[in-house]
C-alpha cells in the first residue's frame, strides 16, 4: 500500500505524552500514527533523531495586510510564520479597514487566499458600535473578537458598561472574545504625569503601564465576564497576579482563559532599561521574580496558551525612541522566535515540552474551533507537523529574520532547540530556516460550525 507521505523515525509529542511511531498522511490529513509494514510514501521524510510535533496555532499576529505593508504583509509575515513552526496564524482586526463588518471580513479573506504561505484564520473586531455585525461575521467563520479596554493603536476602547454589552452579545450565539486589558483612565493619568515631567527616559515604559492597570482591567471585566457567563481569553497576560485572578475565576465555574507571550518569560524591567525602543510593547515587561514565576504558572496549566503578539514596525520607526522613547512606536515581532524560545524553556528545565505543545497548539485550537483540523496529529487532522531537533543550538539573529521588519528583540540571544522543518497539510513550506513555500497555497481556515 502507498500513501502520498511517510514521516519515519521520530518521536511524536503530545499534551498526553510522546512515543516513537511514524506519521502517515493521504490527501493532505494525518491517516495514521505508528508502524506498518507493507506501507510506503510516495515521498518519505526522515526524522530519525527528531521529534514530530503538531504544527503551531498562533492566536495571535498582526500582518497589518491590507493597509501597513511596509511594516509586514501576509506572505512576508506567513513565510515568517513557517519558519517559526506556526502552520496556522490567527490574525486580527487591525488592518484598513480594519474587519469591523462581513464585507470587510469576505473582502480580507479573499485576498490573503492569494498571499497565505501557511494556513489563516480571523478575528473581527469589538468596538461600541458595532456589536450587531458580530453574529455575521461569526457566521462566516470569525474564530473570535478582539477588544481593548484602553487607548492603543488608535482603536476605541471598551469601558466597562460597552464590555459588559459585548459580553452579552456573545453569550446568544457563544462567541469568544480576545481582550487587551489595561485600565484606560489610570494610563491616561500617568502619560499626563510623566510627559509633565519631562522624562524621555527607556523606563518611562514602565512606570505608564504598571502592574494595577492590568489588575485592574482584568478584574473588572472577570467580574462582568462572571456573571453573564461569557466566554473570555486576555490577551498577553503578563502577571502572575493576574493569573490568579483568572485561576479563581475558572474554579468557581467562569469561562475564562490566559493567554501569554514569550516576552513575558524573558524580558524583564533590566532589559527594558538597556534595549529602549526594541522592547516597547504593553502590557510592559516586569521584574525579574514576575518571569521567573511566569514559566512555573506555565507548567502548572495557568497559561492556557502561548501566542506571539506578533506586531513589527521598520527599524527606523521603532529607532526614533531611542533619544525620547515616546516617538516609538508600541509593538514588537514575535512570529520566528516563539516556538525556538518555548523550546529553550524546555531545554533549561523551567517546563515540560508536552505542557508546551497543549499552549501552542491543542489549546488555542480548541478555544479558538480550530480543532480536531488543527492544533493535534491525531488521524483525522491535517498534516501541520514541525520536525524538531531539541540539540541544535544558533544564536538569534537579525541577520536571519525572515519577517520583514528584518529585526527581532532577541538578538544576540542562544536558543537550543530549532525547527528544522515545517509541514502545512502534508506539504513541506520551511526547511532549516527558509521558508520553501507558496503564496496562496495557505487556506482559510474558519471556525468549526460556521454557517451553522
Amino acid at each position: 500500500m502507498k500513501v502520498d507521505l511517510v514521516i519515519r523515525g521520530g518521536t511524536i509529542v503530545l499534551p498526553q505524552g510522546r512515543f516513537p511511531a511514524d506519521v502517515y498522511v493521504q490527501d493532505g490529513r494525518v491517516v495514521a500514527l505508528g508502524r506498518f509494514d507493507g506501507v510506503t510514501g510516495k515521498r518519505e521524510i526522515d526524522a530519525g533523531g527528531l521529534l514530530v510535533l503538531p504544527g503551531a496555532v498562533d492566536g495571535h499576529v498582526h500582518m497589518m495586510d491590507p493597509g501597513h505593508t511596509e511594516r509586514e504583509d501576509c506572505t512576508t509575515g506567513t513565510a515568517a510564520a513557517a519558519v517559526g513552526g506556526a502552520t496556522t496564524v490567527i490574525e486580527h482586526h487591525r488592518t484598513e479597514p480594519p474587519v469591523l463588518n462581513a464585507k470587510i471580513f469576505a473582502e480580507k479573506r479573499d485576498y490573503w487566499a492569494q498571499k497565505a504561505v501557511v494556513d489563516f484564520a480571523f478575528m473581527g473586531g469589538a468596538v461600541p458600535d458595532n456589536l450587531h455585525e458580530l453574529k455575521s461575521m461569526w457566521d462566516m467563520g470569525a474564530v473570535a473578537f478582539k477588544t481593548f479596554t484602553c487607548e492603543l493603536h488608535g482603536v476605541t476602547p471598551m469601558y466597562p458598561g460597552m464590555l459588559q454589552e459585548l459580553f452579552r452579545t456573545l453569550k446568544t450565539f457563544n462567541g469568544i472574545t480576545l481582550i487587551h486589558a489595561e485600565e484606560d483612565t489610570l494610563l491616561k493619568v500617568n502619560e499626563k504625569k510623566l510627559r509633565d515631567s519631562g522624562r524621555k527616559d527607556y523606563l518611562v515604559v514602565a512606570d505608564w503601564r504598571p502592574p494595577e492597570t492590568e489588575l485592574l482591567a482584568i478584574s473588572n471585566a472577570v467580574a462582568l465576564a462572571k456573571e453573564i457567563g461569557a466566554r473570555v481569553v486576555f490577551a498577553h497576560v503578563s502577571l502572575c497576579e493576574s493569573l490568579r485572578i483568572i485561576q479563581e475565576a475558572r474554579r468557581a465555574g467562569a469561562k475564562i482563559y490566559a493567554e501569554s507571550c514569550p516576552q513575558y518569560f524573558y524580558l524583564t524591567k533590566e532589559d527594558l532599561a538597556r534595549k529602549g525602543p526594541w522592547l516597547k510593547f504593553a502590557p510592559t515587561v516586569r521584574d525579574p521574580e514576575n518571569v521567573a514565576q511566569m514559566w512555573r504558572e506555565l507548567e502548572l496549566g495557568h497559561v492556557d496558551i502561548i501566542s506571539t503578539d506578533h506586531c513589527p514596525y521598520p527599524k527606523e520607526e521603532k529607532a526614533a525612541g531611542l533619544d525620547d522613547i515616546w516617538k516609538a512606536p508600541y509593538g514588537i515581532p514575535g512570529i520566528e522566535t516563539t516556538v525556538r524560545l518555548m523550546l529553550n524553556g524546555v531545554n533549561q528545565g523551567k517546563v515540560s515540552l508536552e505542557r508546551v505543545v497543549q499552549a501552542l497548539s491543542e489549546t488555542p485550537a480548541k478555544l479558538y474551533g480550530l480543532y480536531p483540523r488543527k492544533g493535534t496529529l491525531l488521524p483525522g487532522a491535517d498534516a501541520d507537523i514541525l520536525l524538531v531537533d531539541m540539540s541544535a543550538r544558533e544564536v538569534l539573529s537579525n541577520d536571519t529574520v525572515v519577517s520583514k521588519c528584518k529585526w527581532t528583540p532577541y538578538d544576540g540571544m542562544e536558543v537550543q532547540g530549532k525547527v528544522v522543518m515545517t509541514l502545512v497539510r502534508g506539504t513541506v513550506v520551511a526547511e532549516n530556516g527558509r521558508p520553501v513555500g507558496e503564496p496562496g497555497y495557505g487556506q482559510f481556515i474558519p471556525r468549526l460550525g460556521a454557517g451553522k
